[in-house]
């Protein structure tokens, strides 16, 4: 079954998730920058650190893929050990979605 991941990264991670693609092979993948915004950026939200106050935006990255499963779950394995050896406050997040139909 195929799986669409959803990685969401800040941009100075762009080079460590393209590396994590390679190793694991993933061969397509689609990718966008994004500007985010919160009503409240006052360092109490969990999002806090993602999103920017309405006047300075954060600038991160989407990425976009379509995996078998063993590979997703796979990528969301390197993504962890990723975070787990960082100290940034801007981890990437990943996320699996299962695809129930395509045409």
């Amino acid at each position: 079954m195929m799986k669409f991941v959803i990685i969401q990264c800040v941009k100075a991670y762009r080079d460590e998730l393209e590396q994590i693609f390679k190793t694991i092979k993933v061969d397509a993948y689609s990718e966008m920058e994004v500007e985010g915004f919160m009503k409240n950026a006052d360092g109490t939200s969990d999002y806090s650190n993602w999103f920017g106050s309405s006047k300075n935006p954060y600038d991160y990255m989407v990425s976009f893929s379509f995996l078998a499963a063993d590979k997703a779950e796979e990528l969301l394995k390197r993504v962890d050990d990723f975070n787990k050896g960082i100290e940034g406050m801007s981890p990437i997040n990943a996320y699996i979605v299962g695809v129930e139909k395509s045409v």
